[in-house]
């Protein structure tokens, strides 16, 4: 992938659209201030590519000032690859979903979209294309900072897991995984077999049980069956006798109807003529008082009158008070208003006597800041030089205590190893004791596992030979019944034909007959009775033998836990063994060596001494800067002071009304409107005219209230009016009513006497037909019972059988799961070969192994040159171990220069970057050449400062000498010489609008 064009907007530390042409640059670099935003555009490509960038959130890659505009990031960037030109346009906008587009050129400006539907689908039509994803790109291409010596400094494990994840070899992980996953799962299900078969084997030696319960439930169901008929005969003959007492009772419940009927019907009549009674006194008392009535009316109707006329003059004064309301209102308002406007013009005159006070204290502490000032200049100019070689004593201090706290770091890191080496050493014994525990207990498993074999083989042939007895029982007992038949019928018959074969019978021949067919009897008998022994003694053997046969399963477990136990414990003694032996080879020596150097402290202490020195002079410049920032400040915000005085001054004594700021005028104009009451003339003679109108409807409140309160009085005569004329005119018909409700209640008496001797002879024979009768309800309550019974019994029965019949699909559901363990049981062995293979020890290990000869090849290409042909880096893969003969795995660097081969913490940092500059770019060419894809492009996005002057210029030749292996180069930096060092270069700076990139 070779950049062509870059467009970043609104996308970090970029605010406005900037521009980034590649074209014409083959080798550059890329300066600017640190923070100026070299390392976004980095960001920006990646971003574009794959979605991805140094922020974890996306939103966080938007800038803040066109976040809080809700504008959207943009970054456009056009690349070549294999000849053809591509563009990917990314954008975010805060709380939305990314855009992607992906375009193909086909011609002069011209683009063809390449977009999938979804972002997802398109990033992967872009990662096909480039042959790389996110990893593999920033770790072919991209030398970021602080990941030169990722790979060098790290355990020779650790280094194996880096090669590891940058070769992909550790996909082979997921095949690991998956085995891993497969072969529990196999295993569960091997588990799971064992517990249904040890089901099995204790459901089969419920036989026995079984049978006995299937016998019980026929009894049971017979003796059920024969109780129910029985009930059931006296519950038919009892209902017969139930339904003539229900019609009895039906009889005599319909005359206690009628009964209660005529009770009601009375009571009724009663009722209705004591309210008609009581309504006809209640007329009579009206019609007694009809001359009063008569007067207090024609009384009401009088003050009705007056009351309407005193009515009509307050509507006409209570109009005119309401046209009164509004100027009244209007008055009050601008009183009120003018007040409130008084109050704060002579706040504002306050305002402006006093700020002509605090001008003249102003003006003095200017000229005192102004001349401070001058004096803070002059001396700032003296200690700017010895600030500046206090910087610089100070960096070198940080650089050798960042080392220092490194190997600090390390040393503890190293210390808290051999604590856990230690550990384990200690824990070894108890390890050591469980294997030899497991190994004892797999032993005695194993003899218990013989002696159940033989009772294994037993078991069967006593279960056959019992089932072969069983089966010719029923045979013998049929014979014999058949003879007990025959005997029966001799005796029976004295002379005449032979009831079984129709000869002529004498008594000597019965008799011969009757001793054959007794001694026949006998022997089947003797037969039967015997079998019938032999099978409870092999029932019994067959008890005895099965809990112990069905123990098997216990065994196989407990030697399968025995086994993963002596697995577990080996395997901890192999870790422990390694992990002792890798720190004696490893880290012990290294602990030491830090331990050393950590306690030699000359240099810190020396350097320590001069920043200390130079710190005086740089702390007074910091305070002295900061005095000088603080003054201007101060001097800044009294000079607007000043202004903002003068400004209101000003408009206090010229300003006009129309800006509602306030004025002298305006506020001798407003005390001479209140002061003289000139206010709204217009509503104060509006108000005048309306009193006197009021004046002149005559209305007095107190006289219409009076009348009020007298029609209040009388208000009740009209509607005793209304009764009277009620009364006179329903007093006639109601005197008929009463006289015929008297002669309805003489005809209902007589029909309730005649219902009631109906009643009381119906219920005396219905006492005759009840009398001593059972009860009809426990009989059906015992007949649902034994029905329950009945069917529960059946259930029972039911269920017996198929327990019984169940056995037998369960032998033959054994032996299907017998085999089936077996075939979980290999499958898991070969799942294990197969987790190993696919393991760090097995394919990803030989694949590592291929891939260093090529990249200690091209590392030692560039070492050379970086070194001048002084150093030279090997890798080894196995090395001898110190306790034994064997080979252990690693992965170890040799560093040989012109002294001989040195640990690489010994190099100076300036011979570690260059190592590590080397192994890194060899690390990037291979990645790039597994992932399919050329490797075109080179950032370098490393920090120089570890190199001296040589170390710089080496690397520079060595940045020149592999230009050519790449079609761009681009190197960040912010060292002022580097940057001359190359034919272009992109400089980058941070102002107030945002970063910017420009092409020298």
């Amino acid at each position: 992938m070779i950049p062509l064009r870059l467009e970043i907007s609104n996308f970090l530390s970029y605010r406005a659209s900037t521009t980034l042409d590649f074209h014409g640059l083959h080798l550059a670099c890329i300066s600017g201030a640190n923070g100026a935003g070299k390392s976004t555009i980095l960001d920006a490509i990646t971003w574009a590519l794959f979605g991805r960038s140094r922020s974890k959130n996306d939103d966080d890659i938007i800038n803040r000032q066109a976040a809080r505009d809700g504008e959207s990031a943009l970054v456009d960037l056009s690349f070549e690859l294999e000849g053809g030109a591509y563009r990917v346009i990314r954008r975010k906008k805060v709380g939305r979903s990314t855009v992607l587009e992906f375009q193909m050129g086909v011609g002069e400006g011209e683009w063809k979209s390449l977009s999938e539907t979804g972002v997802r689908k398109t990033q992967t039509a872009v990662e096909a294309l480039l042959k790389m994803n996110f990893d593999s790109f920033i770790n072919a291409s991209f030398l970021l900072q602080g990941k030169a010596d990722e790979f060098t400094t790290k355990t020779a494990n650790k280094r194996k897991e880096i090669l590891a994840d940058l070769l992909g070899v550790n996909e082979w992980d997921h095949y690991k995984d998956a085995a891993a996953e497969r072969r529990k799962h196999v295993q569960n299900q091997v588990f799971l077999v064992d517990g249904r078969l040890q089901e099995i084997d204790e459901e089969l030696a419920q036989q026995p049980e079984r049978e006995a319960a299937l016998a019980a439930a026929g009894e049971a169901l017979i003796h059920v069956t024969e109780q129910l008929d029985l009930h059931e005969q006296i519950l038919r003959e009892r209902r017969r006798v139930e339904a003539a007492i229900e019609q009895q009772k039906q009889t005599t419940l319909s005359l206690a109807k009628n009964r209660q009927g005529a009770e009601r019907t009375l009571a009724d009549l009663e009722q209705t003529l004591s309210r008609r009674q009581a309504e006809r006194d209640r007329l009579q008392t009206v019609l007694d008082q009809a001359q009063a009535i008569e007067t207090e009316y024609k009384a009401w109707q009088k003050t009705k009158e007056t009351l309407e006329m005193w009515q009509a003059k307050a509507d006409a004064y209570n109009d005119i008070q309401q046209q009164m309301r509004p100027h009244e209102v209007q008055l009050e308002r601008e009183r009120s208003r003018l007040k409130q406007r008084r109050q704060e013009l002579d706040k504002q005159a306050a305002s402006v006597a006093a700020m002509a006070e605090e001008r003249a204290e102003l003006t003095k502490r200017q000229e005192e800041l102004r001349h401070c000032l001058d004096q803070l200049s002059a001396k700032l100019a003296n200690l700017a030089e010895q600030e500046t070689a206090w910087h610089e004593a100070r960096s070198e201090l940080q650089s050798i205590e960042a080392t220092r706290g490194l190997q600090t770091q390390e040393l503890e890191q190293l210390r808290a190893r051999a604590a856990e080496i230690d550990a384990r050493r200690e824990g070894r014994t108890t390890v050591v004791k469980n294997q030899t525990a497991a190994t004892e207990a797999l032993d005695a498993i194993a003899v218990e596992m013989a002696l159940l074999s033989e009772l294994s083989q037993r078991l069967p042939k006593a279960l056959g030979e019992k089932d072969t007895l069983l089966a010719e029982q029923p045979r013998l007992k049929e014979k014999m019944l058949q003879l007990e038949d025959r005997i029966d019928r001799l005796e029976s018959q004295r002379g005449g034909e032979c009831p079984l074969c129709g000869q002529p019978l004498s008594d000597e021949h019965r008799q011969d007959v009757l001793d054959e067919l007794k001694t026949e009897g006998k022997e089947y008998g003797d037969r039967y009775r015997q079998n019938r022994t032999q099978i409870e003694t092999l029932a019994k053997e067959a008890a005895d033998l099965e809990p112990k046969v069905a123990d098997r399963g216990r065994l196989d477990r407990e030697q399968e836990t025995q086994q993963k136990r002596l697995a577990t414990a080996t395997a901890r003694l192999e870790e422990i063994d390694k992990a002792i032996e890798d720190w004696t080879q490893e880290s012990e020596q290294r602990m030491q060596d830090l331990a050393l150097a950590l306690a030699d402290d000359s240099a810190l202490s020396a350097q320590s001494r001069i920043v200390a020195e130079l710190a005086s002079a740089a702390e007074s410049g910091l305070k002295t800067k900061a005095e000088t920032e603080r003054l201007q400040a101060e001097l800044t915000t009294i000079e607007a002071n000043l202004a903002q005085i003068d400004e209101s001054t000003k408009r206090w004594k010229t300003g006009g009304e129309e800006d509602g700021a306030g004025s002298e005028a305006e506020l001798a104009r407003t005390a001479s409107q209140l002061d003289n009451d000139q206010i709204s003339l217009g509503d104060q003679q509006a108000l005048a005219e309306l009193a006197r109108k009021a004046a002149d409807t005559g209305y007095d409140p107190l006289a219409h209230q009076d009348v009020k309160k007298k029609a209040g009085q009388l208000a009740a005569s009209e509607q005793r009016q209304q009764e009277l004329v009620r009364a006179q005119a329903a007093v006639e018909p109601l005197d008929d009513t009463l006289a015929d409700l008297g002669r309805q209640m003489e005809g209902q008496q007589a029909t309730l006497q005649e219902t009631i001797r109906q009643y009381e002879e119906s219920a005396a024979v219905l006492g005759d037909l009840t009398a001593g009768v059972v009860d009809l309800a426990e009989i059906e309550g015992k007949v649902m019972t034994l029905r329950e019974q009945q069917i529960e019994a059946h259930r029972r029965e039911e269920t017996a059988q198929q327990s019984v019949n169940v056995l037998a699909e369960l032998r033959i559901q054994r032996e299907q799961l017998a085999e089936q363990r077996q075939e979980h049981t290999q499958l898991v062995r070969r799942l294990q070969l197969l987790e190993k293979a696919c393991g760090r020890d097995g394919v990803q290990a030989l694949l590592i192994e291929r891939a260093l000869p090529e990249i200690e090849d091209d590392a030692n290409e560039l070492l050379d040159r970086l070194s001048g042909g002084q150093m030279q880096v090997t890798f080894d893969t196995q090395r001898k171990l110190k306790t034994s003969e064997r080979l252990a795995e690693t992965l170890d660097i040799r560093i040989v220069d012109g002294a001989g081969e040195r640990p690489y913490e010994n190099y100076s940092g300036g011979e570690q970057f260059r190592v590590n500059f080397a192994v890194r770019l060899a690390l990037s060419k291979i990645l790039a050449r597994r992932a399919g894809a050329r490797l075109q492009t080179l950032v370098i996005d490393e920090g120089f400062g570890s190199q001296d002057p040589i170390g710089r210029q080496r690397l520079i030749e060595a940045i020149n000498t592999v230009q050519d292996d790449f079609e761009r180069v681009l190197v960040i930096t912010h060292i002022d010489e580097m940057r001359d060092a190359f034919p272009n270069r992109i400089e980058v700076e941070k102002g107030t609008q945002g970063s910017s990139i420009t092409v020298v």
